[in-house]
């Protein structure tokens, strides 16, 4: 049984419902454009910081494997 009669429709014509927000309106738990660009620059900066700090470590690690002799190799002036 479709029963047309009992729904509650827009006339013909009438523009639909629309739901506009303030654009003010900041949904709770959600950081302002500020905010989430500082986040990004710190998360930058903190791989940078990652990145260098692997490459002295790798650096030193390659350091430890290879040690150089010290030699005193300056000619001596009689």
């Amino acid at each position: 049984m479709n029963d047309t009669n009992d729904e509650k429709l827009l006339p013909i014509g009438e523009p639909t419902l629309r739901f506009n927000p303030p654009a003010t309106s900041v949904a709770p738990g959600v950081p302002s454009v500020k905010q989430q660009q500082w986040g990004v620059v710190i998360s930058i900066a903190i791989i940078v910081l990652m990145v260098v700090v692997g490459a002295f470590y790798a650096w030193g690690q390659r350091l430890a494997q290879n040690p150089t002799p010290l030699t005193n190799d300056q000619p001596t002036v009689n």
